[in-house]
């Protein structure tokens, strides 16, 4: 029980939540393979796709912003000390009123490609003819038009039109009108006969080079200290991407030019903004001398202290009023909300005026009017509706105006405690006041003085250089590129060769999952509670592949250690001190039972132990195959039926303590045969004869006539196929345990995978001769 434990902690060990690394090292060493066919065939892929991608060139030019500021030379500095000059000449050069100088000066109005196999090939510069436009419809720009050079004198033109197919054999330099399209192509003098090839050309429109061009732009400062920028731009075509580039730079320059010939305007406009800046200036501090002076009524503020308080007591006495009036009114409304009858307290006679003391006057007399109607009719007739009509008329006048009113009363109260606030902030800030107004005074002085001195640099200086003026120096000119930026091969490459592994370990990882087979001893010791006795590795087939007793050819090799190794636990097992019978079984044929049943009674016949092998697999036997012995007229079913003695049918091999029982003459009722007398019988004369007893039984997941053995088996040994057989076959194990009290079942892990190529095993019942299974078949075998 300890042993059993402890290689159940071993197994655990080689396997981290799950994961059996001795599984997916076995895995992974058998798709290595596969693993560089994937990675073999995504650079291939890279390198398709490097070939079959348009290169793509970039030429670049450096310039220099030479700022020079001469704002000191009218003794000040510049007010408008944030602007960044880099930025601002980087916009320039990229804005749409720069750039459509550029358009016009190129003349690109006519591209010229030549078709390829897969892509097709813009012939900048080298047009073996050259397209005069000179009308064109709308719907004709940017619109391929195929063209085919017959010979020296013709060619063909063709296009799709409106959904028709226009197709015609021109002469060169013939005025060409169709579809609203006039033009005449003129052949190259440089023009040589290329066979197979074929044209397409597309006329292009101011927007469409202007947004082509802006697209593949760069501008982007390279050192702010040395007032440098980088001008590139990307093309399919080196040569057209350097003109481009070299047409930037000569435009930008002939650009700062033209605004150096605008200097006298700047110098004259910067001193008139700076005269137009200090003169609002000192009319803001005039205006503000003013309205310190209206506002305080006087510059004593003395006087002016005692003014504001007094103002402020006239202001309480107005607010006093005012809410008198606004609760004379509330009670009014209060009083027509309510239907009371109106009375006016004699102080607020005077709040109201006289129309309205009439009309409060009279709807207490329409609502007594109403009151004595209500009384002779009922409040549906018309006299009584139409009176109390004109009530409700007068009552929404009335409430109406005294709304009016007492809101006008409200705001007036507010502008009246605003004035009042605005007096008592007065009041504090007067000594303050006095401070500003003294500064004041002497930034007026001073401004007055530079107002003065402006208008004498004016006239003195109307010639002179004034604000900023920028130059500028090409430090590099347009580059002619000498490789592409793209297709990039170290890129290409490195993802062909990251998507080769990816797909490497997805197909590892697949493998792994989907592999539902038993693949190492240690897989099987933790799957099953069954003794593990050992594992037998490959066995590579010789030219003669019926020959599988091996211990005997080489004693020394892996197989026979291997053996050697299952034949010491089995001496741990039978610690009964009986002649142990072995019972060999498996889940169904090819799993090597038969194999490990006749090399393990080899290994033990070598200890000078008489074996003996009973081949019970009567449906399909394979003793006499193994032992090349072709006499299969006498076996176990004929003992089984009393045909023939046992001492007849026990034949010898060429090991001197190994013998064995054929299966004899196929019966049909195998399962009866073994469960009869005589079987008994057999096994009570071998134990006599004999110090181990070993039986080939038939695969109990086909059949069941191996499990009367097992049971009556001192020693039952279920056979397990590396790499073949199934995990679920580990059912079987565990059912025969506990319904069959199987306690005592051992394992054998036969065939081993190793680095052999060839392995083996085939199928039980097949009669056809093992076909040899290629290398890269075998590889998708799990």
């Amino acid at each position: 029980m300890g042993n059993q434990e402890s290689m159940d902690n071993d197994a655990k060990s080689t396997s981290l939540e799950g994961v059996d690394f001795d599984k997916l090292g076995s895995i992974l060493f058998r798709s290595i393979p596969v693993m560089a066919l994937l990675i073999i065939l995504t650079l291939s892929i890279s390198t398709i796709a490097i070939r079959y991608t348009k290169q793509l060139f970039k030429s670049t030019s450096t310039l220099q912003l030479d700022i020079k500021s001469e704002a000191k030379v009218l003794g000040f500095k510049s007010f408008d000390d944030d602007i960044n000059n880099l930025a601002r000449e980087i916009e320039i050069i990229k804005s749409k009123l720069f750039l459509n100088k550029v358009v016009d000066a190129l003349k690109y109005d006519v591209s010229y490609f030549q078709y390829g196999d897969i892509l097709y090939e813009e012939r900048y510069g080298s047009s073996p003819f050259e397209i005069h436009v000179i009308e064109c419809a709308p719907g004709m720009y940017n619109r391929p038009i195929d063209l085919e050079i017959v010979d020296k004198a013709q060619y063909k033109l063709s296009y799709e039109f409106s959904g028709s197919t226009f197709e015609r054999t021109f002469h060169f330099m013939d005025t060409i009108s169709s579809e609203g399209l006039k033009f005449y192509i003129e052949l190259s003098p440089e023009y040589a006969k290329e066979v197979g090839n074929r044209y397409f050309f597309t006329l292009n429109t101011h927007t469409n080079t202007l947004d082509y061009i802006n697209k593949n732009l760069t501008v982007e400062p390279l050192d702010f200290k040395a007032n440098t920028i980088t001008i590139s731009f990307k093309d399919h075509t080196r040569q057209k991407a350097m003109d481009i580039v070299h047409a930037i730079d000569t435009l930008y320059l002939y650009y700062t030019q033209l605004e150096k010939n605008k200097a006298n305007n700047q110098k004259i406009n910067f001193l008139n903004e700076q005269l137009n800046q200090t003169e609002e200036k000192l009319t803001e501090l005039e205006n503000y001398f003013e309205n310190f002076t209206i506002d305080n009524k006087t510059t004593d503020l003395g006087a002016n202290l005692s003014r504001t308080i007094v103002l402020l007591e006239q202001l309480d006495s107005q607010r006093f009023s005012i809410r008198k009036k606004i609760e004379a009114y509330n009670d009014a409304y209060d009083d027509i909300i309510a239907e009371k009858e109106l009375s006016l307290n004699p102080a607020d006679v005077s709040v109201f005026s006289n129309e309205m003391k009439q009309d409060f006057a009279r709807l207490n007399i329409l609502s007594q009017e109403k009151e004595i109607l209500l009384i002779s009719y009922n409040k549906n007739t018309l006299a009584y509706q139409k009176k109390e009509q004109e009530v409700n008329t007068l009552k929404e006048r009335l409430i109406q105006y005294i709304k009016t009113s007492r809101n006008k009363l409200s705001d007036n109260l507010e502008e009246l405690k605003s004035r009042r606030r605005k007096l008592e902030a007065e009041f504090v800030e007067l000594p303050s006041k006095r401070t500003e107004y003294s500064k004041t005074e002497r930034y007026y002085g001073l401004y007055e003085e530079f107002y003065l001195t402006l208008m004498k640099n004016k006239a003195e200086f109307e010639l002179a250089e004034a604000g900023t003026v920028t130059d500028f120096k090409i430090l590099s000119s347009a580059s002619s590129p000498s490789t592409p930026i793209s297709p990039n091969r170290v890129i290409y490459y490195g993802i062909g060769l990251v998507a080769g592994l990816l797909l490497s370990f997805i197909f590892v990882g697949v493998r792994y999952v989907l592999n539902n087979k038993i693949n190492s001893q240690q897989e099987l010791e933790r799957l099953s509670s069954a003794f593990v006795l050992g594992s037998v590795p490959f066995y590579a087939k010789g030219k003669n592949m019926a020959t599988r007793l091996v211990v005997n050819n080489n004693l020394k090799s892996e197989i026979s250690e291997a053996f050697r190794s299952i034949r010491t636990n089995l001496e741990f097992l039978n610690n009964r001190g009986e002649k142990p019978v072995i019972a060999i079984t498996s889940t169904i044929s090819g799993e090597g039972k038969t194999f490990v049943a006749a090399n393990l009674g080899g290994i033990i016949s070598l200890l000078n132990s008489k074996v003996v092998l009973v081949d019970l697999d009567m449906r399909k036997p394979r003793f006499h195959e193994i032992f090349e012995d072709t006499n299969t007229n006498k076996g176990l079913s004929t003992i089984l039926i009393r045909k023939h003695k046992i001492e007849e049918c026990i034949h010898t091999t060429n090991l001197e303590n190994l013998d064995y029982i054929p299966a004899g003459p196929i019966p049909p009722n195998p399962s009866e045969l073994i469960l009869g007398g005589p079987f008994e019988e057999l096994m009570a004369h071998l134990k006599s004869k004999y110090d181990v007893i070993i039986i080939d039984t038939p695969p109990v997941g086909l059949v069941t006539d191996g499990v009367h053995a097992l049971k009556i088996a001192s020693i039952p040994i279920y056979v397990i196929r590396a790499d073949f057989s199934k995990k679920v076959f580990l059912n079987h194990v565990n059912r025969m345990i506990k319904v069959h009290k199987l306690n005592n079942l051992s394992l054998v892990l036969n065939s081993v995978r190793g680095s052999s190529a060839d392995t083996y095993g085939h199928g039980y019942y097949d009669d056809k001769p093992p076909t040899k299974v290629s290398k890269l078949k075998r590889l998708f075998q799990s």
